[in-house]
């Protein structure tokens, strides 16, 4: 007689193989008693800085010496309040110091590496591996890396070297159109472009292989499959531009063509490649998703958010038409972006796995590619993460290490230098390392930045 233990482990999906077989492996040694969850990393860059009174929780003064304090008792920011019922698995940073990063405008490739290419190369160069990189190579899957980018007011772009790296010189394209984005990761179910412009269901490409695998799971793996069977369903029920164009019968079923005008709006684009990545994390397709919004530069406008440019509004303009300053502007962008990163959380969240859920084994890094500001000097770059403590990291906290208050003014928010002796970028991708399972003595500290911290991870914030 053949177990359902024998024949998860023989069995292959057809059209839907590549999409389905994370979940069969997972399903299988479930059954066998021998699974491990994977640990999950979720990175997410936007541009124009993170200033410090949006990641500081109401009322905690900036500057002072090292701060452990409970989140229990405080109020989020009004950027990041969405995040308030994660709060015991919120951890935030503010302290860290990257002058060596020079990343006014944007670090580059050094905001995930912690090193830098010199002057303008900085944008073009990758001088090191990418944080993102090192925990893929540690946490690997089918798809080892899926990097998504949304490049402001530049719709054309379709892909875009710009944060990560599996080495010098080893740039990864950024996928900047959730099309294309869809398409390379569900191609091999004959699903392409088009199918995600005209909302086609996913589900239609691998219904044969989940009627022959439904019947052979127990109570625990059917609910799981289901689970993950809805996460790739969502992508076809999104609602936009392109999905009224096929309702009108603008796309025809036989031969469709993109529109000569593909949707350019901010929101629609990051809602589109928030929906992507949490298909791809919870089907097993990806361990490690970073999404870059501003591709670690400055460029564009945020059409769809404002009709200002993002360097304008970076340096403080306003929105006549919105009565928005400058500064509130980014402050609407960055909480437009917390919301989606909830909305991925909590997917992970009804997602069982393990005893648990996905969310139990995710650490997720939202924070700026340039520190605290436009014109950043590297003096402060604020953090917010969030994991689980069973995974390694002390949650539940901030944690400021000492700054000296500094100029306030809507360009600039409240600008914070931190000590000459704080810990540096580098030390706290360094400890990510080591709750990935990858413990190093420093990430990318050395040469000539070797001296400028210290060896090892920050243990404050481990468990």
């Amino acid at each position: 007689m053949i177990t359902r233990r024998t024949w998860l482990k023989g069995v292959t999906a057809g059209a839907g193989s590549v999409v389905l077989s994370p979940l069969i492996r997972s399903l299988a040694a479930q059954v066998a008693g021998t699974y491990t969850p994977p640990k999950r990393f979720l990175f997410v860059l936007t541009d124009n800085g993170f200033y410090e009174d949006s990641a500081q929780p109401v009322g905690v003064p900036l500057e002072g010496d090292l701060r452990q304090l409970p989140l229990g008792p405080l109020t989020l920011s009004k950027d990041i309040d969405p995040f308030t019922p994660y709060k015991d698995r919120l951890l935030i940073v503010q302290g860290l110091r990257a002058r060596h990063l020079h990343p006014d405008h944007g670090a580059g490739f050094g905001a995930l590496s912690g090193v830098t290419s010199p002057g303008s190369a900085k944008f073009s160069v990758a001088a090191a591996e990418s944080i993102d990189a090192a925990i893929a190579r540690v946490r690997p899957a089918i798809f080892p890396l899926l990097v998504l980018g949304i490049a402001p007011g530049s719709p054309s772009i379709s892909a875009f070297y710009a944060s990560s790296a599996w080495g010098p010189g080893r740039a990864i394209a950024a996928q900047c159109r959730p099309e294309l984005a869809y398409e390379s990761l569900f191609g091999s179910t004959g699903a392409d472009r088009n199918d995600f412009l005209s909302r086609k269901n996913l589900l239609d490409f691998i219904a044969g292989d989940v009627k022959r695998l439904r019947p052979q799971l127990g109570g625990p793996e059917r609910e799981q499959l289901d689970y993950q069977l809805r996460a790739l369903e969502a992508l076809s029920r999104r609602e936009g531009q392109l999905g009224a164009l096929k309702d009108e019968g603008k796309l025809k079923a036989d031969g469709l063509k993109l529109p000569p005008t593909p949707p350019e709006l901010m929101p629609e684009v990051l809602s589109a490649q928030f929906d992507i990545a949490a298909a791809a994390l919870t089907t097993g397709l990806t361990n490690v998703v970073t999404i870059t919004s501003g591709l670690c530069r400055i460029m564009g406008t945020y059409k769809g958010f404002t009709n200002g440019g993002a360097h304008a509004t970076g340096h403080g303009e306003g929105d006549p038409e919105l009565g928005m300053t400058g500064k509130q502007i980014l402050a609407m962008i960055r909480r437009f972006i917390a919301e989606r990163i909830v909305g991925l959380m909590k997917k992970l969240q009804e997602t069982p796995e393990g005893g648990g859920s996905m969310l139990d084994n995710t650490v997720v890094v939202f924070m700026s590619d340039s520190g605290n500001r436009q014109h950043s000097h590297g003096e402060n770059w604020p953090m917010v993460v969030f994991g689980n403590p069973a995974g390694g990291l002390k949650t539940g906290r901030l944690v400021a290490y000492p700054l000296k208050a500094g100029r306030q003014g809507d360009d600039y928010a409240n600008v914070a230098s931190a000590r000459d002796s704080n810990p540096t970028l580098n030390a706290m991708y360094c400890t990510l390392l080591h709750v990935a399972g990858d413990p190093r003595e420093h990430f990318n500290l050395s040469g000539a930045n070797r001296e400028i911290d210290r060896p090892g991870p920050l243990k404050e914030l481990l468990t």
